[in-house]
């Protein structure tokens, strides 16, 4: 029987911003968008006024990252890919997923988010996104794995 593969990549292939990773121990949770504004998918959420309410509103108080739900409607409220205010929000406080990175990284660093809630490796006059580290390197800006264990 002739080999079918005998080379195999070393990871799995990128991914799309908020989309899971893997089936490693995680936690999900939902909460409101509260705000005027809508929420790209695999941006950092941070803790509303209410309970169970989310804000774009960088601060200490970041809650996860917001995981992509491709079941959304695009809308007039909601283009594609993104949480209207209102919706119900699909967050990861913990494991893996795929997000956006201004900057270059690697394995290893600390994740930091700028106060336009942009995902960066760099700290100054950023916002540490406790317990979360760039899973992989990063050689330009762009989609990266990270991760909260």
């Amino acid at each position: 029987m002739p080999v079918v593969q005998s080379s195999f990549s070393e990871d799995i292939a990128i991914g799309y911003p908020g989309m899971d990773c893997s089936g490693e121990l995680s936690n999900i949770i939902t909460a409101t968008l509260e705000g005027a504004s809508t929420c790209a998918f695999g941006r950092p959420v941070y803790q509303g006024t209410a309970d169970k309410g989310v804000t774009l509103t960088v601060s200490a108080n970041l809650v996860g990252f917001a995981l992509a739900d491709k079941g959304l409607p695009v809308t007039t409220s909601r283009p594609a890919d993104t949480y209207a205010p209102g919706d119900n929000v699909a967050i990861k406080e913990r494991g893996t997923l795929w997000v956006t990175s201004t900057t270059t990284a690697a394995k290893n660093d600390q994740v930091y988010v700028t106060a336009a809630g942009a995902i960066t490796n760099v700290s100054t006059g950023n916002t540490a996104a406790t317990g979360w580290k760039f899973d992989m390197a990063l050689a330009a800006a762009g989609i990266v794995r990270i991760a909260r264990r």
